[in-house]
């Protein structure tokens, strides 16, 4: 017959030496964490920012109509306050229709497509010069901007302590997410 110990549980010891191993590893992994999560809101936000630029570009050829994107900043450049899409059938890049105008089955009269909030989360998104006022596509998908010229440009995104991402549109209106170059 076999006999059992009476105590077959931990020990103080061993229970606070197990604690402090645990607790030395989360120390050790907690910057890594806090990079990933900044890495990720970045890659999430810049994806958002594309996703709204590749609908105004495929509402405009889809409708037939120039489609403005504008940021809801009065603040020359900055569009981490939030966006608004609109078709933009005067081509004045200015919203024509009425405050709540989301019903677009007038043809004729401005409608909004997308209202995006404010970012949030200590995250900055700025326009070029070619980028600070609007951004809208032609009919044909041809990328216009409020800086003239060939619309050639991109937009920033940047949080702190990152090297941010880059939203770039080149002549043809392709647009990729690039890293950033440090700048932010």
């Amino acid at each position: 017959m076999k006999k059992f110990a009476a105590n077959n549980g931990f020990t103080l010891i061993e229970l606070m030496i197990t604690l402090v191993v645990v607790i030395i590893l989360a120390a050790i992994a907690a910057p890594s964490f806090n990079s990933l999560i900044r890495e990720n809101r970045l890659s999430t936000q810049s994806n958002l920012f594309l996703s709204s630029l590749q609908l105004a570009k495929s509402e405009a050829i889809r409708r037939g109509v120039q489609v403005t994107m504008i940021p809801e900043s009065n603040t020359p450049g900055e569009w981490h306050q939030g966006w608004r899409i609109f078709t933009d059938w005067n081509s004045n890049e200015t919203f024509n229709g009425n405050v709540n105008a989301t019903d677009c089955s007038t043809e004729g009269q401005d409608c909004y497509l997308l209202f995006q909030e404010n970012i949030g989360n200590n995250l900055t998104l700025v326009g070029d010069s070619q980028y600070e006022d609007w951004i809208a596509f032609s009919p044909s998908g041809e990328t216009l901007s409020s800086g003239g010229g060939l619309p050639i440009g991109s937009f920033s995104l940047c949080t702190p302590n990152t090297n941010g991402r880059d939203i770039v549109i080149n002549g043809a209106g392709r647009m990729r997410v690039e890293e950033g170059d440090g700048a932010c």
